[in-house]
């Protein structure tokens, strides 16, 4: 699998659970699903980023 399919599915993942994560969690569990959220939508980004720039 390439890596701009593994970066958007992962990416992807994390997104949705950080999201989830932050919305159904009390405050310092939410904080870490919004930190994962972001990593989820820079993953996303740069998978996305990576096969345009070709």
């Amino acid at each position: 699998m390439e890596r701009f399919v593994r970066l958007v599915v992962a990416g992807g993942i994390a997104l949705v659970v950080g999201l989830w994560g932050s919305h159904a969690l009390a405050w310092p569990a939410a904080a870490l699903g919004a930190l994962v959220a972001l990593c989820g939508l820079c993953a996303l980004g740069a998978g996305i980023a990576s096969e345009i720039e070709r």
